[in-house]
Formats: structure tokens, C-alpha cells, sequence
């Protein structure tokens, strides 16, 4: 199997996890050492990326949030516990 990875360096900007953009769908993934923390992270991660990229106000994530994001364990063995909160885009607005 041939995979191929793009990587963006945005000058200037600050991001505080991981991000992963796929042409129908965006992912954060929170990594912590509890089910609980990674969730709050991935969480977390996302409205930061929905709240800067996408102009969303409070009201727009809560609905966006409680309506679309799907999480993925990814990571449950050993003393990190990792997950993925994802939203397809086809529920989102243009991004800015």
C-alpha cells in the first residue's frame, strides 16, 4: 500500500493537539492518560479548530457538537489512553 502525507507549517498560528483534515471529514486527537481526559481533550481540540477556523459561536458548536462529533478510541492499552473526535464537513459551515 502506497500512503501519502501533506504537512502544513502555518506560520504564526498556534495549535494545541493534533489535527487531521481529510477532503470529507476533520479530526482532533486528545491523548491523556484517562478515557475521561483524552475525550475532554479531543473535545477541547475541536471547538478550538471550529472556533478559529469556521467563526462558530458557542450556540452553533453546542447543536454541532452534540449532533455530529463521532469519537474513536484509538488507544486504550498500556498508560495513554487515545481518542479521536470527528466531524464530516458536509455539517459544517465554509471554512474563513
Amino acid at each position: 500500500m502506497d500512503v501519502t502525507v501533506t504537512v502544513d507549517v502555518i506560520k504564526g498560528r498556534i495549535v494545541s493537539m493534533p489535527r487531521v483534515e481529510s477532503p470529507t471529514q476533520i479530526m482532533v486527537l486528545g491523548q491523556a492518560g484517562s478515557l475521561e481526559e483524552a475525550l475532554k481533550s479531543a473535545s477541547t481540540g475541536m471547538i478550538q479548530w471550529l472556533r478559529q477556523d469556521y467563526g462558530m459561536t458557542i450556540l452553533q458548536l453546542a447543536q454541532v457538537l452534540g449532533t455530529a462529533v463521532q469519537y474513536s478510541m484509538l488507544n486504550l492499552a498500556g498508560r495513554g489512553v487515545g481518542v479521536a473526535a470527528r466531524i464530516d464537513k458536509l455539517v459544517l459551515p465554509a471554512a474563513k
